[in-house]
């Protein structure tokens, strides 16, 4: 068809609702690319452990939610689900290695993450606490400091300090930091006393799962008991646990869960030692998959574990837990939440075999967790705001 023989376009009013949405629709086919603000995500990342792979996860997935910030996991484990790592290559083999080798490997990767991003957060876990390392945190502040990038924390725990020496250079590292959103009461008290100004408590970043995944459930109706644990102070107290469930068939199967390196043993050891009547048993060993973690934790009937994140996990999903607490943060949770269970480091057998025979009991009362969108949307205000596109949530 000759173009003398169409029929030409309709002309459209300069000031028409239709001319203001042509001239918006040609200005963003020939606008140039926005430039994404890189966020640097540091962490325990890399060491195959459930809890901090979970948090580059979370972190990841928030980023990437949130239009204009591209997230990199600095130094994170090669699990299916994260796809925004940070490793240099000629680093990456040495990552966990101990000793001078490792840890060089792992500062020049901290240096080169901050030079790649605009910003940089400590995204998750006790990383000012008890056993957190003072050089790291120190390098991070440094060099985020020499090389003109801000730095904050969000979903980390603060102190206990066991000396006023640690707490006094901790102290130093906090007052360096603009942004810093805390996960439960003790850390908000402990920065509080530190810098003079109290934080905001946005919970942990497990907290907002259930608004960013959906587990599988499993097909059949088994009631199933999970159990992961990685010290040995507890072996006693899990089997007299697992007898009486097993005498008593309060529930179908146990399923051994291991969470990280440390709990393979423990774990291990423990489904040896049991010898069931009437459950069914079988193991799983964390792998390169998070959400299937997830999906198993989600699915169970009750969870019995000294892993803060395996408790995590089991809360924001609505099932039942018997945390063991070897640290504070383990009571903190517990506390924090108005959850049910002791908090004593080393609970009785009878005190333990209690509070799961309640748990499973057909009377025990249903939770129904439901604040994973507003947690959800705090972390994401708080990420954006690091990477300027809105005032940061949670600032102190």
């Amino acid at each position: 068809m000759n173009t003398s023989e169409t029929d030409a376009p309709a002309r459209v009013a300069p000031s028409s609702p239709a001319r203001r949405a042509e001239v918006r629709d040609h200005a963003r086919r020939n606008a140039a690319p926005r430039r994404e603000t890189r966020i640097a995500f540091f962490g325990f990342y890399g060491r195959h452990n459930f809890g901090d792979d979970l948090f580059g996860y979370l972190l990841q997935s928030m980023s990437i939610r949130t239009p204009g910030i591209l997230p990199l996991i600095v130094g994170a484990s090669p699990a299916q689900e994260l796809t925004h790592l940070f490793h240099l290559p000629v680093a990456r083999a040495l990552w966990t290695r101990p000793g001078i080798m490792g840890a060089a490997a792992r500062s020049v990767t901290y240096v080169a993450a901050l030079l790649r991003a605009r910003a940089a957060v400590f995204g998750g876990g006790s990383l000012f606490g008890a056993n957190a390392s003072l050089s790291f945190a120190k390098l991070i502040v440094n060099a985020g400091r020499r090389f003109n990038r801000p730095v904050a924390a969000v979903g980390v725990s603060v102190g206990p300090f066991a000396t006023a020496e640690r707490r006094h250079a901790f102290t130093g590292v906090l007052r360096a930091l603009p942004c810093i959103a805390v996960r439960d009461e003790a850390s908000v008290r402990a920065v509080a006393d530190a810098t003079g100004s109290a934080p905001a408590n946005l919970k942990d970043l497990a907290f907002a799962l259930p608004a960013l995944y959906t587990p599988k459930r499993r097909a059949h109706d088994r009631r199933t008991l999970v159990v992961s644990i990685h010290l040995r102070q507890y072996m006693d107290a899990v089997l007299a646990v697992l007898a009486d469930v097993d005498s008593r068939r309060l529930v179908d199967e146990v399923l051994f869960v291991s969470l990280d390196d440390e709990s393979v043993a423990v774990t291990g050891d423990i489904a040896r030692l049991f010898s069931p009547s009437n459950v069914a048993v079988s193991r799983f060993q964390y792998g390169d998959s998070i959400t299937e973690v997830v999906d198993l934790l989600a699915a169970a009937a009750c969870v019995v574990t000294s892993k803060l994140h395996g408790a995590i996990v089991s809360f924001v999903y609505d099932v039942p837990v018997l945390l063991f607490c070897y640290q504070r943060k383990c009571a903190e949770f517990l506390l924090d939440n108005g959850l049910p269970g002791p908090k004593e480091p080393q609970p009785s057998d009878e005190v333990c075999i209690a509070h799961v025979s309640a748990l499973l009991s057909p009377t025990a009362r249903e939770r129904s967790y439901s604040n994973a969108a507003w947690h959800l949307d705090q972390f994401t205000r708080f990420i954006a705001g690091i990477g300027g596109v809105e005032t940061p949530s949670g600032a102190r």
